[in-house]
């Protein structure tokens, strides 16, 4: 009869445990960095690093996803290539074994290889505990030997992200998207003003449930803007510095010439209540018009609904 006891009351805490860790209130954040001190005369470079979080009620790291976007522009003698709008631009991630670091690592290693055991390494962190890591231990090193200074400071971003979307359960994935493009507003030096390669980026990360729906969303854009003179030599100051649109907030000023008096975090944020529960196949076929979409969402989505698309389908 004790025997009996004993079992029915190890299943009944079993169930309840199952029945907790359903109900566990998560938070999934993501954090930018935009440099662009590796350009150099003749060469534009902007280097994108995003890094998206899903924290616990105790703020401590559960899944870590980070990837870069390396954009780059010749800019020879002060002038952008008539096709240099198709250009398309590769994240480090999605350029997979073709990144070409393996042969000159010390440890043998891809560049994705790397960014998988440093997302490993800081599952069960804090943010602060991020933030002050030991990038000398011997367990990150054995793993990831490429510079993580982006890396960190974007994990932290997204560790402390105002703007976090909770989410109840547990999420079976975790994907970051990035979608860089040449802006048409870009621009080649002449009659002695200077030229201007304004290559943007779009940032979408979800989590999402065991059946592919999303649990929550974080969207976010940079605009970086590299200026250079007809000889090709950088002009932008070297201290600059780029905010995304999100961590801009009121500064974005869109609240006044928005119809429904809504800034650009805020539309953003309503586009992602929106997708959740969506597919990326249903992201992708969503309908703009919809007026459960524009109540909150009015400002221009192709660049939302191809990245969170993207990164729902990065997930599957």
């Amino acid at each position: 009869m004790k025997k009996i006891i004993c079992i029915f009351m190890a299943l009944t805490m079993l169930v309840l445990l199952c029945a907790c860790g359903s109900n566990v209130t998560h938070k999934l954040g993501m954090g930018v960095v935009v440099n662009t001190s590796s350009s150099k005369d003749g060469s534009v470079e902007i280097e994108a690093t995003v890094a998206a979080v899903i924290l616990d009620d105790a703020g401590k790291i559960v899944s870590c996803k980070v990837d870069v976007a390396q954009n780059k522009l010749d800019v020879t003698d002060g002038i952008i290539a008539d096709d240099a709008a198709s250009t398309e631009f590769k994240t480090k991630r999605e350029q997979g074994d073709s990144y070409n670091m393996k042969g000159a690592s010390g440890i043998g290693k891809e560049w994705y290889e790397q960014a998988e055991a440093f997302e490993n390494y800081v599952v069960g962190k804090t943010a602060s505990e991020v933030e002050n890591m030991d990038t000398s231990d011997e367990t990150l090193l054995a793993g990831c030997t490429i510079g993580t200074t982006d890396l960190i400071e974007a994990v932290v971003k997204a560790c402390n992200d105002s703007l976090a979307s909770e989410f109840t359960g547990d999420a079976a994935a975790l994907s970051v998207a990035v979608i860089s493009t040449l802006d048409s507003s870009s621009k080649s030096a002449m009659d002695g003003e200077d030229g201007s390669a304004n290559i943007y980026s779009s940032f979408a990360a979800v989590a999402l449930d065991d059946s592919g729906k999303v649990l929550a969303a974080a969207y976010d854009e940079a605009d970086p803007e590299v200026t250079f003179n007809d000889l090709g030599e950088i002009t932008v100051d070297a201290d600059y510095t780029v905010s995304t649109k999100r961590e801009l907030r009121e500064g974005y000023n869109m609240k006044g010439a928005s119809g429904i008096g809504k800034e650009w975090y805020e539309q953003i944020d309503a586009f992602e209540d929106y997708v959740v529960g969506k597919t990326a196949s249903e992201i992708s076929s969503i309908d703009t018009a919809d007026a459960d979409l524009l109540a909150g969402c009015t400002i221009g989505t192709s660049s939302l609904i191809a990245c969170t698309a993207k990164a729902a389908q990065a997930a599957n």
